[in-house]
């Protein structure tokens, strides 16, 4: 909010000061001094607006300047917007409305390769190409690594909670039907599972035959069979948060006080995992 603050100043201090930037300068400067790999000429073509801005540092923000296109009342080298650095992208205000009664609005811009993406208050977005110094290249579209950079989180956090002996469960997705607090166990096991719960992923079908690695699948499912382990299967998949893993392996056990439990190995392959008890809160770093 302060960074927002600051850059709302500035703007209006801008526009009062008529600051502008002239592309024959910035040119000159970028030869000389050199640039950051964001800065540069872009442009946006499509729909019923196609225009270009200059994007030049200048202190700890960057000014997006009008040069040319089809904008009512902009003029070359009116100031359009400042953005500075947030995280994974930058934030700042646009100017919708006109130089002399400004209309600022919340704008979010990811970069990419030789691209942005604009980012408006509705989640509407604008992608502008870059012309200068470079060129990107066709097609422009959005690739799919730009997105999970921009809006990737650097930390996951889960709510965790305590079983009735003290022990840490932790919320997870079994194969995208059963969502279950799990136990966890040093344990050479991937997974163990009560029948309770095997029987409940046979029933919603995403367990079956061909997920069987050892036992007879048959007798198993037989209610009047006697259970005669081991029955060994694989589990097509486990969700925490964000993460998935794949193909784990299951051992069903009959001696169980809880319904399901997991290795601290498996839960270790979601990412560097820490467990704050004061707070019951998991956090993963990916």
């Amino acid at each position: 909010m302060k960074q927002l603050s600051f850059i709302l100043y500035l703007f209006l201090f801008s526009f009062i000061s008529q600051a502008q930037f002239e592309l024959d300068s910035l040119k000159q400067k970028w030869t000389t001094i050199g640039r950051e790999s964001i800065e540069g000429v872009y442009s946006l073509s499509g729909n019923s607006r196609s225009y270009s801005v200059a994007l030049a540092k200048e202190e700890d923000v960057y000014k997006l300047v009008y040069l040319e296109g089809g904008l009512d009342n902009w003029v070359y080298g009116d100031l359009k917007g400042m953005i500075a650095k947030s995280e994974e992208m930058y934030e700042g205000r646009w100017n919708a409305g006109k130089p002399t009664k400004p209309n600022l609005e919340d704008v979010k811009i990811v970069f990419g390769n030789k691209k942005f993406i604009l980012y408006w208050s509705d989640w509407s977005i604008d992608e502008f190409k870059m012309t200068y110094p470079e060129e990107a290249k066709e097609p422009t579209d959005m690739d799919k690594v730009i997105m999970d950079y921009a809006f990737k989180r650097e930390v996951i956090s889960i709510p965790i909670q305590l079983s009735d002996s003290g022990s840490v469960e932790i919320p997870v997705m079994v194969n995208d039907v059963l969502k279950i607090y799990v136990g966890l166990e040093k344990t050479s096991t991937e997974v163990i599972v009560s029948k309770d719960i095997a029987k409940t992923l046979i029933q919603t079908k995403t367990l079956g035959y061909k997920e069987w690695k050892e036992g007879n699948y048959y007798q198993f499912i037989d209610e009047k069979k006697a259970f005669e382990p081991p029955h060994i299967f694989n589990l097509n998949s486990l969700a925490l948060g964000e993460g998935q893993l794949t193909s784990l392996e299951a051992v069903i056990s009959e001696d169980i006080s809880r319904s399901m439990l997991i290795s601290m190995d498996v839960l270790e392959r979601f990412g560097k995992v820490n467990i704050d008890m004061d707070k019951l809160l998991l956090t993963i770093k990916p």
